[in-house]
């Protein structure tokens, strides 16, 4: 071989051999993430896992191998089991949820829903007592509650001016709820007050505690009604969420946010017709 046909030989070879380590390259840049077929803004809370068969990584910026910055983890869902965590959005990328979540407003990340315990879905509603304005309107305070979660702007005030006055408790509240006199009302009494706030308004009176859950979980707070509670033969509830064992409420006559057995919110309920109201 003359000089000039080894030197034309080699540029070749090294021309080939640069193409393809070019081409390998854009192919393995390529194939490495995932693209996002949908992103939802939320706001609810649930529970970490305990993460003991899986230990799924928590990625910076979004579910794995969806960016760069989401191939190697920068935490486990171990580190956080049991803790209460505040998911703010959800994304899919080959068909798997993904959810960003925020541990004590510090800590932040995405994970795969399957670490966390989806039975539990707690939603996060403003608290108004009934006191002292309403020593009898723990109904139409319970409903205040309701609608300023669904973006309303009331007060409980407001709304007991609104709210119709009758002798029929399906029609309006008896009596007055400035008043410890005062006596109650019935959903069918407030589904007017609901649907001009709301659009909408849903009896929800004789519907099982899966159906309430199911309500909650479309992010539509509900009032229930329930009786032998708080030292009154009937009260209301504003329920903001559930776990597998647990009902979450935020109760207008203590002004606390608390929880009570599946069982325990049946039986109340019973007691009180299985009343509730919904938008």
């Amino acid at each position: 071989m003359n000089l000039k046909h080894g030197i034309a030989a080699l540029l070749l070879g090294l021309s080939i051999g640069i193409s393809a380590v070019a081409t390998n390259t854009s192919s393995a840049s390529a194939a490495t993430y995932t693209p996002v077929t949908k992103l939802t803004k939320v706001s609810y809370y649930t529970t970490m896992g305990a993460n003991t068969s899986q230990n799924y990584g928590v990625y910076a910026t979004g579910g794995y191998q969806t960016s760069a910055k989401n191939v190697t983890p920068i935490s486990y869902g171990k580190n956080f089991a049991g803790k209460t965590i505040h998911i703010t959005r959800e994304e899919v990328a080959n068909g798997t949820t993904w959810l960003k979540f925020t541990y004590n407003h510090t800590k932040t990340g995405w994970i795969n829903q399957k670490a966390t315990v989806t039975s539990t879905y707690r939603l996060y509603a403003p608290l108004i007592g009934q006191r002292p304005e309403l020593p009898t309107g723990c109904e139409i305070t319970a409903t205040a509650m309701m609608l300023q979660f669904g973006g309303a702007k009331v007060t409980k005030t407001s709304l007991a001016k609104e709210m119709p006055r009758s002798s029929d408790p399906n029609k309006g509240f008896v009596g007055s709820p400035y008043k410890t006199s005062g006596w109650y009302v019935y959903p069918g009494g407030l589904m007017g007050v609901v649907k001009a706030h709301m659009g909408t308004a849903k009896n929800m009176t004789g519907y099982s505690l899966t159906s309430i859950k199911k309500q909650v979980r479309r992010n539509h707070l509900v009032v229930v009604w329930v009786g032998n509670f708080d030292g009154f033969s009937n009260h209301a509830l504003t329920v903001t969420g559930y776990s597998k064992s647990r009902i979450y409420y935020n109760d207008p006559w203590t002004y606390k946010r608390t929880s009570m057995t599946n069982s325990s919110m049946t039986s109340h309920r019973k007691l009180d017709a299985n009343r509730a109201l919904s938008y």
